[in-house]
């Protein structure tokens, strides 16, 4: 006899008692009647009783709902239903199951007597089930009595595991962001990898915990004190450092609500980023704070929680289906593409795509939902005619467990900062080879430069058996044109003569140096006596053709220029250092000789004299 059978009859023994102990005083008759009506009026109240509570436990036996009774303190089951056993299609050991989880949510609310539309989830059967409960006394024990539903894939209660789970996953996990989602009472839902690897835990092994087995008292007070105004339907942002395994990290959060159909509030979603390296190139190159990176997304209020997850990205996110159709996107991507969110929703990709790219991007697509591989790549977009910017895209297939139906996400980053900072530095680092390599007042290449490529090609020219020649330049007078008409105008005579000589080079392995003062020197790769001699005549009849007045020259009336000539086939046995040294006897030759010309070295003959191979006063 259940449902406290013993109560009613202990009531009709009572009541019995009572009929029957009527006064004695009347007569034998009277008494004889009464008694008879007694039993009458007592046996009409049971059958009464008993059918009312024949009808209760039909009620309860026979209800489509599934109903269990608890133990207030243990937690076991003094009663359950058949209905318990047809959610879940007959599997064994459901009944406990269930009781377990539900005795968890209660057993915190003891103080409560009635708790309306819980929502858990129960991993081992993957089911989401929301149930009802009130306390009431059962065979003289207190016991919560639990109604449950399984609400499925159409309720309006917020589960990932009813929504696009596989949607979701991909978008955690193509983020590098601390993300996470949690019921109300501080159930976690679902989260990021990068989130769930803080606490050195799986995400399959964070998700349907609650928060309080991974945070301290202090840092749960600390969270729920900013959560306070979530509550009321505000994002709520802040930045705080963090110390993880001995390193410091600036995380910027931002805490949005998370409503249901009917506009309440049902759950956090929590993004943090990690603002450190931001924070440090801001110090580095523009002493500006790490906010660029802070998250700009409006929650949709009427959308599911799947859009309410894409649109609290900071990126352009959008999904289509295996036919290439948009089934979602946030306001991000719907700008970059420029178009209105809700012309973009049935639109055929391949709308958006330009003639040149379409080919291309249809077959790594079709080649994406195939394999399942995702792709990444950098692209210049065109967002108008004053705002071009640079994004990687990341495509990634889903797949939605609840149809079947596969997809592709595709999500943009906006990669411009980061491009103009090293374009930046490109340009930084050019122009310091440039100044590092090339004399300043002469704009060709500095003494550094030339011994540099002298070295270089000695080598080279050493392997591949080949003559290279050297012409070593020197200005006639060069003291007393400073002395008599200043050194400005002397470093304007330089910086002219430089210029001539790089007029007269015209392969790009050629070299003009300036080796030091008024002397230059030009390096000739794979080129013979011949080569040398025809370009040192160009050279000196180019700078006298400049007509630049010197009066105190001993060479002309105007500025010249000598020079010595070297060739050698590199060997072994010698260096650059020897094919140096023979332009600078040539050269000193030329001088000797009158200046304003050029001299050939010539190995020394028996007598150690230096002879010219080829000599001409001014021009052959």
């Amino acid at each position: 006899m259940d449902l406290n059978y013993q109560f009613f009859i202990t009531e009709i023994f009572s009541w019995w008692q009572d009929i029957t102990g009527l006064s004695t005083s009347t007569s034998v008759g009277m008494t004889f009647w009464l008694v008879v009506i007694a039993l009458l009026i007592t046996i009409l109240v049971i059958l009464t009783l008993l059918r009312k509570l024949t009808t209760y436990q039909s009620l309860l036996t026979f209800s489509a709902t599934p109903t269990l009774v608890l133990d207030i303190k243990k937690g076991t089951i003094l009663y359950s239903n058949s209905a318990i056993a047809t959610i879940f299609d007959q599997e064994n050991n459901t009944s406990n199951i269930i009781a377990q989880c539900c005795f968890e949510r209660l057993s915190h609310r003891v103080d409560e007597t009635t708790v309306t539309n819980d929502v858990f989830h129960i991993k081992q059967l993957k089911k989401t089930l929301r149930f009802s409960a009130v306390q009431i006394n059962y065979q003289r024990r207190r016991a919560w009595l639990c109604q449950i539903e399984h609400i499925g894939t159409n309720s309006s209660a917020i589960s990932p595991w009813d929504m696009d789970g596989q949607i979701i996953n991909s978008l955690f996990l193509s983020n590098s962001a601390f993300i996470h989602i949690k019921t109300l009472d501080g159930l976690i839902l679902n989260c990021s990898p990068s989130w769930a690897a803080q606490f050195e835990q799986s995400v399959e092994q964070v998700n349907g915990h609650f928060e309080h087995n991974f945070y301290s008292a202090s840092k749960l007070k600390q969270i729920h004190t900013y959560e306070k105004t979530v509550l009321t339907g505000e994002v709520q942002e802040y930045e705080e450092w963090r110390t993880a395994d001995d390193d410091n990290m600036l995380l910027q959060t931002i805490k949005y609500p998370l409503y249901d159909e009917h506009e309440k509030v049902v759950a956090i979603l929590t993004v943090s980023h990690d603002l450190t390296e931001v924070m440090e190139l801001n110090e580095r190159l523009l002493n500006e704070n790490g906010e660029h990176l802070r998250i700009e997304a409006e929650l949709s209020r009427n959308n599911s929680l799947l859009n309410s997850v894409i649109n609290a990205t900071p990126d352009p996110v959008a999904f289509m289906n295996e036919n290439g159709k948009f089934v979602g996107a946030n306001e991000g991507y719907c700008e970059v593409v420029g178009v209105k969110h809700a012309d973009l929703i049935g639109m055929d990709r391949k709308n958006l795509i330009s003639i040149d790219k379409k080919t291309w991007l249809l077959e790594q697509e079709n080649q994406l939902l195939l394999d399942g591989k995702s792709v990444r790549y950098e692209e210049l977009l065109h967002l108008s005619d004053q705002d071009s910017r640079w994004y990687e895209i990341c495509k990634q297939r889903y797949i939605n467990n609840m149809n079947g139906e596969s997809g592709i996400l595709i999500i943009y980053r906006d990669l411009t900062e980061r491009k103009r900072i090293e374009h930046d530095l490109e340009q930084a680092i050019e122009k310091f080879d440039e100044l590092s390599s090339t004399d300043a007042l002469t704009k060709v290449a500095n003494r550094r430069t030339f011994d540099n490529k002298l070295t270089h090609y000695w080598l080279t020219h050493h392997n591949e058996v080949k003559k290279m020649s050297l012409l070593f330049c020197d200005v006639d007078c060069f003291k007393l044109y400073n002395d008599n008409y200043g050194h400005p105008m002397g470093d304007v005579v330089l910086a002219k003569i430089a210029q001539v000589m790089n007029d007269q080079v015209h392969r790009g392995a050629d070299l003009v140096a300036r080796y030091g003062g008024e002397e230059f020197a030009v390096i000739l790769p794979s080129t013979d006596e011949e080569g040398a001699i025809r370009l040192a005549s160009k050279i000196i009849t180019a700078v006298e053709g400049l007509g630049i007045e010197h009066a105190y020259s001993k060479a002309a009336k105007d500025v010249t220029l000598s020079i010595g000539i070297a060739t050698m086939c590199p060997e072994s046995e010698s260096s650059e250092v020897q094919l140096l040294e023979n332009a600078d006897k040539a050269l000193y030759i030329a001088k000797e000789n009158g200046r304003n010309q050029y001299s050939m070295y010539q190995e020394p003959s028996n007598d150690n004299t230096i002879l010219e191979l080829d000599f001409d006063l001014l021009k052959p």
